[in-house]
Protein backbone atom coordinates (compact mmCIF):
# COMPACT_ATOMS: atom_id res chain seq x y z
CA UNK A 1 0.00 0.00 0.00
CA UNK A 2 1.29 3.43 -1.34
CA UNK A 3 0.95 6.84 1.07
CA UNK A 4 -1.35 8.18 -1.02
CA UNK A 5 -3.48 5.34 -1.19
CA UNK A 6 -3.34 4.97 2.28
CA UNK A 7 -4.41 8.60 2.18
CA UNK A 8 -7.63 7.71 0.78
CA UNK A 9 -8.66 4.90 3.34
CA UNK A 10 -12.27 5.35 4.39
CA UNK A 11 -13.03 2.67 6.94
CA UNK A 12 -11.27 1.68 10.03
CA UNK A 13 -12.21 -0.90 12.40
CA UNK A 14 -10.73 -2.05 15.34
CA UNK A 15 -11.42 -5.01 17.10
CA UNK A 16 -9.34 -6.93 19.97
CA UNK A 17 -8.92 -10.91 19.76
CA UNK A 18 -7.50 -13.13 21.93
CA UNK A 19 -5.03 -16.32 21.19
CA UNK A 20 -4.75 -18.79 18.43
CA UNK A 21 -4.69 -22.20 19.37
CA UNK A 22 -0.74 -22.45 20.68
CA UNK A 23 -0.13 -26.14 19.32
CA UNK A 24 -1.81 -28.40 16.88
CA UNK A 25 -2.91 -27.81 13.29
CA UNK A 26 -6.51 -26.52 13.31
CA UNK A 27 -8.78 -29.58 11.08
CA UNK A 28 -10.14 -28.18 7.33
CA UNK A 29 -13.50 -25.64 7.44
CA UNK A 30 -16.15 -27.49 5.90
CA UNK A 31 -18.45 -24.14 6.04
CA UNK A 32 -16.96 -20.19 6.45
CA UNK A 33 -18.02 -17.88 9.39
CA UNK A 34 -21.44 -17.16 7.95
CA UNK A 35 -22.28 -20.90 7.05
CA UNK A 36 -21.41 -21.37 3.66
CA UNK A 37 -20.72 -24.39 3.05
CA UNK A 38 -16.75 -24.99 1.64
CA UNK A 39 -14.67 -27.37 -0.60
CA UNK A 40 -11.15 -27.22 -0.34
CA UNK A 41 -9.48 -26.91 -3.32
CA UNK A 42 -5.94 -26.13 -1.98
CA UNK A 43 -3.40 -27.32 0.92
CA UNK A 44 0.18 -26.61 2.18
CA UNK A 45 0.55 -27.98 5.72
CA UNK A 46 4.42 -27.26 5.11
CA UNK A 47 5.54 -30.33 5.70
CA UNK A 48 7.94 -30.15 3.08
CA UNK A 49 8.81 -26.75 1.11
CA UNK A 50 7.58 -27.51 -2.49
CA UNK A 51 9.45 -25.10 -4.67
CA UNK A 52 8.66 -24.19 -8.14
CA UNK A 53 10.30 -26.31 -10.25
CA UNK A 54 10.79 -29.33 -8.01
CA UNK A 55 8.50 -32.81 -8.26
CA UNK A 56 5.11 -31.37 -6.81
CA UNK A 57 6.78 -28.10 -6.49
CA UNK A 58 3.75 -25.58 -5.84
CA UNK A 59 5.58 -21.97 -4.74
CA UNK A 60 7.07 -19.59 -7.15
CA UNK A 61 9.63 -17.18 -4.85
CA UNK A 62 9.75 -14.54 -7.25
CA UNK A 63 6.85 -11.76 -8.52
CA UNK A 64 5.32 -12.27 -12.10
CA UNK A 65 5.16 -14.91 -14.32
CA UNK A 66 8.75 -16.48 -14.20
CA UNK A 67 9.50 -15.01 -17.73
CA UNK A 68 11.49 -12.46 -16.15
CA UNK A 69 15.15 -13.36 -14.98
CA UNK A 70 17.75 -11.50 -12.66
CA UNK A 71 16.59 -10.10 -10.06
CA UNK A 72 13.92 -8.04 -11.57
CA UNK A 73 10.99 -9.04 -10.21
CA UNK A 74 12.63 -9.86 -6.12
CA UNK A 75 11.65 -6.85 -4.62
CA UNK A 76 8.89 -4.21 -4.97
CA UNK A 77 11.02 -0.39 -5.74
CA UNK A 78 7.71 1.60 -6.40
CA UNK A 79 7.16 0.73 -2.41
CA UNK A 80 10.75 1.67 -2.33
CA UNK A 81 11.22 -1.76 -0.10
CA UNK A 82 14.89 -2.56 0.92
CA UNK A 83 14.88 -6.61 0.46
CA UNK A 84 15.62 -9.00 -2.39
CA UNK A 85 13.59 -11.92 -2.18
CA UNK A 86 16.21 -14.69 -2.92
CA UNK A 87 15.96 -18.65 -2.81
CA UNK A 88 18.29 -21.70 -2.77
CA UNK A 89 18.50 -21.30 -6.72
CA UNK A 90 19.24 -17.70 -6.84
CA UNK A 91 22.93 -17.37 -8.77
CA UNK A 92 24.62 -15.22 -11.50
CA UNK A 93 27.62 -15.57 -13.29
CA UNK A 94 29.65 -16.54 -10.24
CA UNK A 95 27.55 -19.41 -9.35
CA UNK A 96 24.71 -20.41 -6.92
CA UNK A 97 24.57 -16.93 -4.40
CA UNK A 98 24.04 -19.92 -1.33
CA UNK A 99 21.13 -17.92 0.48
CA UNK A 100 17.97 -19.55 2.06
CA UNK A 101 15.19 -17.92 3.65
CA UNK A 102 12.92 -20.70 4.11
CA UNK A 103 12.94 -23.54 6.67
CA UNK A 104 10.90 -25.97 7.58
CA UNK A 105 10.38 -27.94 10.96
CA UNK A 106 7.58 -29.85 12.51
CA UNK A 107 4.88 -28.36 10.21
CA UNK A 108 6.08 -25.33 10.24
CA UNK A 109 7.68 -23.00 7.58
CA UNK A 110 9.71 -19.86 8.55
CA UNK A 111 10.71 -16.78 5.80
CA UNK A 112 13.59 -15.30 7.62
CA UNK A 113 14.66 -12.03 6.55
CA UNK A 114 17.98 -10.50 7.79
CA UNK A 115 20.88 -7.99 6.33
CA UNK A 116 22.80 -8.73 3.34
CA UNK A 117 25.86 -11.00 3.95
CA UNK A 118 28.86 -8.48 3.34
CA UNK A 119 30.26 -11.52 0.81
CA UNK A 120 27.51 -11.23 -1.72
CA UNK A 121 26.55 -7.57 -1.26
CA UNK A 122 27.77 -6.61 -5.29
CA UNK A 123 26.24 -9.52 -6.28
CA UNK A 124 22.55 -8.80 -4.99
CA UNK A 125 22.71 -5.17 -6.41
CA UNK A 126 23.45 -3.63 -2.96
CA UNK A 127 20.21 -4.90 -1.36
CA UNK A 128 20.99 -3.45 2.24
CA UNK A 129 18.34 -7.09 3.05
CA UNK A 130 17.65 -10.51 1.99
CA UNK A 131 13.73 -12.21 2.60
CA UNK A 132 11.63 -14.70 1.08
CA UNK A 133 8.44 -15.14 -0.50
CA UNK A 134 6.02 -17.74 -2.19
CA UNK A 135 3.45 -17.23 -4.93
CA UNK A 136 0.95 -19.86 -6.16
CA UNK A 137 1.45 -18.70 -9.43
CA UNK A 138 1.32 -20.51 -11.90
CA UNK A 139 0.25 -23.21 -9.25
CA UNK A 140 -3.14 -21.98 -8.14
CA UNK A 141 -5.86 -19.43 -8.41
CA UNK A 142 -9.25 -18.99 -8.01
CA UNK A 143 -12.50 -16.17 -8.72
CA UNK A 144 -14.34 -16.44 -5.47
CA UNK A 145 -13.88 -17.80 -2.41
CA UNK A 146 -12.64 -18.23 1.30
CA UNK A 147 -8.63 -18.13 1.90
CA UNK A 148 -6.77 -18.41 5.12
CA UNK A 149 -3.10 -18.26 6.76
CA UNK A 150 -2.60 -19.46 9.73
CA UNK A 151 0.88 -17.56 10.90
CA UNK A 152 2.93 -16.01 13.74
CA UNK A 153 3.96 -12.50 12.68
CA UNK A 154 7.76 -10.77 13.51
CA UNK A 155 7.61 -7.38 15.64
CA UNK A 156 9.95 -4.71 15.00
CA UNK A 157 10.36 -1.47 12.71
CA UNK A 158 10.71 -1.95 9.52
CA UNK A 159 9.37 -5.58 8.78
CA UNK A 160 6.35 -6.19 7.05
CA UNK A 161 4.59 -9.69 6.79
CA UNK A 162 1.82 -9.96 3.95
CA UNK A 163 -0.73 -12.68 2.96
CA UNK A 164 -2.78 -11.08 -0.04
CA UNK A 165 -4.31 -12.23 -3.46
CA UNK A 166 -3.00 -10.53 -6.97
CA UNK A 167 -4.41 -11.54 -10.52
CA UNK A 168 -3.66 -14.05 -12.58
CA UNK A 169 -3.61 -12.29 -15.79
CA UNK A 170 -0.73 -10.02 -14.35
CA UNK A 171 -2.92 -6.71 -13.98
CA UNK A 172 -3.06 -4.46 -11.38
CA UNK A 173 -4.89 -3.04 -10.05
CA UNK A 174 -7.16 -5.03 -8.19
CA UNK A 175 -5.30 -6.74 -5.10
CA UNK A 176 -6.67 -7.90 -2.15
CA UNK A 177 -4.71 -7.16 0.90
CA UNK A 178 -5.82 -9.89 3.32
CA UNK A 179 -3.04 -9.60 6.14
CA UNK A 180 -0.54 -6.47 6.19
CA UNK A 181 1.33 -5.76 9.72
CA UNK A 182 3.58 -3.09 9.58
CA UNK A 183 6.51 -3.57 12.32
CA UNK A 184 3.45 -4.02 15.06
CA UNK A 185 2.65 -7.48 14.63
CA UNK A 186 -0.57 -7.08 17.06
CA UNK A 187 -1.97 -4.49 14.57
CA UNK A 188 -3.16 -6.13 11.34
CA UNK A 189 -4.57 -4.17 8.10
CA UNK A 190 -6.73 -5.55 5.34
CA UNK A 191 -7.33 -3.81 2.24
CA UNK A 192 -8.92 -3.67 -1.60
CA UNK A 193 -7.25 -2.10 -3.99
CA UNK A 194 -9.26 -1.43 -7.37
CA UNK A 195 -9.65 1.07 -9.99
CA UNK A 196 -13.10 1.72 -9.69
CA UNK A 197 -12.93 3.01 -5.92
CA UNK A 198 -10.58 4.53 -3.03
CA UNK A 199 -8.52 2.09 -0.88
CA UNK A 200 -10.86 0.62 1.79
CA UNK A 201 -8.89 0.10 4.94
CA UNK A 202 -10.07 -2.07 7.90
CA UNK A 203 -7.65 -2.51 10.99
CA UNK A 204 -7.86 -5.15 14.02
CA UNK A 205 -5.94 -6.15 16.60
CA UNK A 206 -4.58 -9.50 17.51
CA UNK A 207 -2.41 -10.49 20.58
CA UNK A 208 1.55 -10.74 19.21
CA UNK A 209 3.97 -13.32 19.83
CA UNK A 210 0.63 -15.81 19.08
CA UNK A 211 -0.54 -18.11 15.85
CA UNK A 212 -3.57 -16.51 14.27
CA UNK A 213 -5.87 -17.78 11.36
CA UNK A 214 -5.74 -14.47 8.71
CA UNK A 215 -8.81 -15.36 5.96
CA UNK A 216 -11.09 -13.23 3.64
CA UNK A 217 -14.24 -14.55 1.80
CA UNK A 218 -14.51 -13.29 -1.32
CA UNK A 219 -17.76 -13.11 -3.62
CA UNK A 220 -19.26 -11.34 -6.32
CA UNK A 221 -20.63 -9.50 -3.95
CA UNK A 222 -18.80 -8.93 -0.35
CA UNK A 223 -15.52 -9.32 0.72
CA UNK A 224 -15.32 -10.35 4.35
CA UNK A 225 -12.50 -10.50 6.72
CA UNK A 226 -11.65 -12.95 9.57
CA UNK A 227 -8.97 -13.35 12.05
CA UNK A 228 -9.52 -16.46 14.00
CA UNK A 229 -12.83 -16.89 12.72
CA UNK A 230 -14.28 -13.54 13.62
CA UNK A 231 -15.40 -10.98 11.56
CA UNK A 232 -12.98 -7.55 11.02
CA UNK A 233 -14.86 -5.73 8.45
CA UNK A 234 -16.53 -6.22 5.07
CA UNK A 235 -16.92 -4.23 1.69
CA UNK A 236 -18.98 -4.73 -1.52
CA UNK A 237 -16.81 -6.37 -4.41
CA UNK A 238 -15.43 -3.63 -6.51
CA UNK A 239 -16.06 -4.76 -10.44
CA UNK A 240 -12.64 -5.34 -11.55
CA UNK A 241 -12.07 -7.98 -9.17
CA UNK A 242 -14.37 -10.61 -10.65
CA UNK A 243 -11.15 -12.87 -12.07
CA UNK A 244 -8.66 -15.60 -10.72
CA UNK A 245 -6.31 -14.41 -7.94
CA UNK A 246 -3.63 -15.92 -6.92
CA UNK A 247 -2.12 -16.34 -3.56
CA UNK A 248 0.98 -14.27 -2.15
CA UNK A 249 2.55 -14.72 1.54
CA UNK A 250 5.82 -12.78 1.95
CA UNK A 251 7.99 -10.86 4.54
CA UNK A 252 9.08 -7.01 2.99
CA UNK A 253 11.64 -4.99 4.64
CA UNK A 254 11.55 -1.05 4.54
CA UNK A 255 9.32 0.76 2.45
CA UNK A 256 7.43 3.85 2.36
CA UNK A 257 5.14 2.35 4.55
CA UNK A 258 6.81 0.89 8.04
CA UNK A 259 9.70 2.75 7.18
CA UNK A 260 13.22 1.29 7.52
CA UNK A 261 15.10 -0.76 10.47
CA UNK A 262 16.77 0.69 12.83
CA UNK A 263 18.73 -0.43 16.23
CA UNK A 264 15.69 -1.78 17.82
CA UNK A 265 14.93 -3.95 14.87
CA UNK A 266 15.85 -7.80 15.71
CA UNK A 267 17.50 -9.60 12.77
CA UNK A 268 17.33 -12.12 11.44
CA UNK A 269 13.02 -11.81 11.77
CA UNK A 270 11.04 -14.64 11.14
CA UNK A 271 7.48 -15.27 9.46
CA UNK A 272 6.01 -18.46 10.44
CA UNK A 273 3.54 -20.06 8.73
CA UNK A 274 1.51 -22.98 9.59
CA UNK A 275 -0.82 -23.49 6.67
CA UNK A 276 -2.16 -21.63 3.93
CA UNK A 277 -5.54 -23.14 2.43
CA UNK A 278 -8.10 -22.30 -0.32
CA UNK A 279 -11.69 -23.27 -0.93
CA UNK A 280 -14.63 -22.56 -3.18
CA UNK A 281 -17.95 -22.05 -1.71
CA UNK A 282 -19.86 -25.34 -2.39
CA UNK A 283 -23.46 -24.12 -3.03
CA UNK A 284 -21.85 -21.92 -5.49
CA UNK A 285 -23.80 -18.78 -4.60
CA UNK A 286 -21.10 -16.44 -5.51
Amino acid sequence: MTALQRATILLAATLVLGLGPAHGKPATLRVAPDGRPLVLVFSDNFDTFRQLGEPAGVWRTTFGDGTQLGLDRRSLPTNDELELYVDPDLSDASGKIGLNPFRIHGGFLDITALPTPQSVLLRLANHPYVSGMISSQPSFSQTYGYFEMRAELPGGKGLWPAFWLLPADQSWPPEIDILESVGDPSHIYSTVHSTLQPAVGIEAHVSPNAFHTYAVSWDRKRIIWYIDGQETGEQSTPADLNKPMYMIANLAVGGDWPGSPDGSTNFPATLTIDFIRAYKFADDRS
